[in-house]
Formats: C-alpha cells, structure tokens, sequence
C-alpha cells in the first residue's frame, strides 16, 4: 500500500461502510472479541475490538494476515 492509499484514508470519514461485510476477529485478552468493516470511499479495513488491543486500521482484511501470518 502506498501514501496515495493512506493519504485517501486520512481524508475519509469512514461512514459509507460496505453492507454485509462483517467479520469476527479474535482478541488475545481473555473473553474480548471484536469485529472488521470495511469503508466503500477508501477500501480500508476497519477493526475494533472490546478492550481496544485490535483497534486499528488495514489495506488487509484480518483474514489475510491470519494466512500469511502461518504460511
């Protein structure tokens, strides 16, 4: 991903998320667990999490990592 990317990112508001995306992500801090959208203006990837360990933001979704994580 390039400046160009993050630079989009930066300017966006992230309230046109795209509909029916929605993914589980797990938490390494016991009973957490939290959630991945995507934003349809800039195409990053959102995650947040209950105790705020996953929150951040992806031009990956968090099942690529997971996958190249134990290639």
């Amino acid at each position: 991903m390039g400046n160009k990317f993050w630079e989009k990112v930066d300017k966006c508001k992230h309230t046109n998320l795209v509909p029916h995306y929605y993914e589980y992500v797990s938490c390494p801090t016991p009973e957490c667990g939290g959630s991945e959208v995507r934003c349809n203006d800039c195409n990053v990837f959102i995650t947040k999490c209950g105790c705020g360990y996953n929150n951040g933001m992806s031009g990956w979704p968090e099942k690529r990592w997971r996958k190249n994580k134990y290639i």
